[in-house]
């Protein structure tokens, strides 16, 4: 070993980096049992994104012949424009988040359109 030559300290490691995740500002909606329906509009460029917290919460879209039924976990998209009408099914309470996602932030982000809903077959709509 030369004594004259000293090993280059080893350069930091820095971490690849990562696209950061989009900020969404997310909604908290309580939904009580028996309350009137509830509607949520977005507008054209936008995307509607829901997520059940808590409880069983109905879904339906003005123009849309299903109806869904989201349970705690489960989440639901819609490209506006577009009117959802929710609420709480059956006698306890639901809490639903939800967010709006610009077009153009969408399309650098996966969002999927139906994860775990369940349309209910022949069931009649709702009045708001």
């Amino acid at each position: 070993m030369n004594p004259l030559h000293t090993p280059s300290p080893a350069l930091p490691t820095v971490p690849p980096l990562r696209p950061q995740a989009l900020a969404l500002q997310w909604n908290r909606q309580p939904l009580p049992p028996l309350q009137a329906v509830q509607t949520l509009e977005f507008r054209a460029g936008e995307t509607a994104l829901l997520e059940v917290e808590q409880g069983r919460v109905w879904v339906t879209c003005d123009g849309l012949l299903e109806d869904y039924f989201l349970e705690a976990g489960q989440r639901l998209s819609f490209t506006g424009p577009v009117r959802l009408r929710v609420s709480a099914e059956g006698q306890r309470p639901a809490r639903l988040n939800w967010a709006s996602l610009r077009a153009s932030d969408a399309a650098s982000r996966a969002t999927t359109p139906l994860a775990g809903a369940q349309p209910a077959a022949g069931l009649r709509m709702r009045a708001a």
